[in-house]
């Protein structure tokens, strides 16, 4: 496992990548987690500079992006900056009001999927949907959807466990089952984590330790099925009312909490 940080919660303008990764690599992160718009508004030297840098501490590129704006242009772009860096490429889903409530539209990502498996495949990008298919149940509703990318190793998900920690407390159905259960039925291969706290009822992106979230408990369910991709720490101080520069010291204090309840 490689523990990375969300710059996009961080990056306060006029910084750019370039001289910010310096800061996240003495805090001790080992990749970096970006949404697009923050590799394109590199220019070419400033690119090179990046590259350099992250050739020299082989520090991988996840990107995040919604699944319904992310276009082949965008993907095309993204792999021609980012060359073999770019480690993975994950969603927030597409869901829309149905008859029966809130749904995923399960058919609509798979075709954004299919597009990063046809144009990623040079470099083995990997790619999923966060929270989603988030147990069996989710994957047989879904899964004549999902038959195109099912069987692919490069196919699997983000798991948010600040939105795990939400689930259990706000539906029974999660609540029901511990922190551990709830990873333990995950259906298909994680390939990154986002991490944060909260207090249950507000997705607040808080520091680690801060909130309800039994973190140690989400650590042991990732260990227990074999998790080796990478961990974003996805604290965001303007969800909970503070300014980034108040408080730098909790990505790397969060950072430090995930590592010890990762050793166990």
């Amino acid at each position: 496992m490689k523990c990375g940080v969300a710059v996009w919660n961080w990056l306060v303008p006029p910084r750019t990548l370039t001289d910010f990764v310096p800061e996240l690599l003495s805090e001790g992160f080992e990749a970096i987690s970006v949404q697009p718009r923050q590799v394109f508004g590199l220019d070419e030297p400033e690119l090179a500079d990046l590259n350099a840098l992250l050739d020299e501490h082989q520090t991988p590129v996840t990107v995040h992006a919604a699944a319904g704006a992310f276009t082949e242009d965008l993907m095309q772009g993204l792999l021609e900056r980012l060359g073999a860096r770019f480690h993975a490429v994950t969603f927030d889903g597409i869901r829309s009001w149905a008859p029966v409530g809130m749904r995923w539209n399960a058919g609509r990502m798979v075709e954004t999927l299919l597009m990063v498996e046809r144009l990623g495949a040079g470099v083995g990008v990997r790619y999923g949907i966060e929270d989603f298919p988030i147990d069996a149940v989710a994957m047989e509703e879904f899964g004549e959807d999902l038959q195109p990318v099912l069987g692919n190793e490069r196919w699997g998900m983000l798991v948010d466990i600040g939105h795990l920690n939400l689930r259990r407390h706000d539906a029974e159905y999660f609540g029901r089952l511990s922190v551990e259960e709830n990873i333990e039925r995950l259906p298909t291969t994680v390939h990154e984590v986002h991490v944060h706290d909260n207090p249950g009822d507000r997705d607040m992106h808080m520091p680690l330790g801060t909130g309800t979230l039994d973190f140690r408990a989400a650590a042991a369910g990732l260990r227990s099925i074999g998790f080796d991709g990478i961990s974003t720490i996805e604290v965001c101080p303007s969800l909970h009312g503070r300014r980034p520069e108040e408080v730098w010291e909790t990505r790397a204090e969060s950072l430090n909490l995930w590592r010890e309840a990762w050793g166990g």
